[in-house]
């Protein structure tokens, strides 16, 4: 099994849709992407896009919690994926058979934690 953690962007809103057999079926676009740092300055590379599904109770629950811009922690199952274009021409790609995800709370930049490195000892 070829097994992954990873860290992206929600490119659109899941999408929650129901197979014959009524199992709840939710997917949506991951953008993840490399940043370096160059001249002092992050930069942002050129994202890589995986689809992700999700199966069942949680997939119903990932429609409501999680919308386009999240930043997510998707683990799951890597699979190669096969589809035909409009056009009839034939493509693969990657995709993630998600086992969980998280929500991840943005960073910020934090002021120094040594904010009484200026006031005198108490003794």
């Amino acid at each position: 099994m070829n097994y992954i953690v990873i860290t992206g962007n929600l490119g659109n809103d899941p999408v929650l849709k129901f197979s014959k057999e009524n199992k709840a079926i939710a997917s949506f676009s991951l953008a993840v992407g490399q940043r370096t740092k160059d001249n002092g300055q992050w930069v942002d590379g050129k994202p890589m896009w995986l689809q992700v599904k999700f199966f069942g109770i949680p997939a119903e629950k990932t429609v409501d919690r999680f919308k386009k811009g999240d930043t997510v922690t998707v683990s799951g199952k890597l699979e190669e994926s096969f589809y035909t274009t409009k056009d009839g021409e034939d493509k693969s790609g990657h995709e993630i058979i998600a086992f969980d995800i998280v929500k991840v709370e943005r960073y910020t930049k934090l002021e120094s934690a040594d904010t009484n490195a200026n006031q005198s000892a108490p003794f």
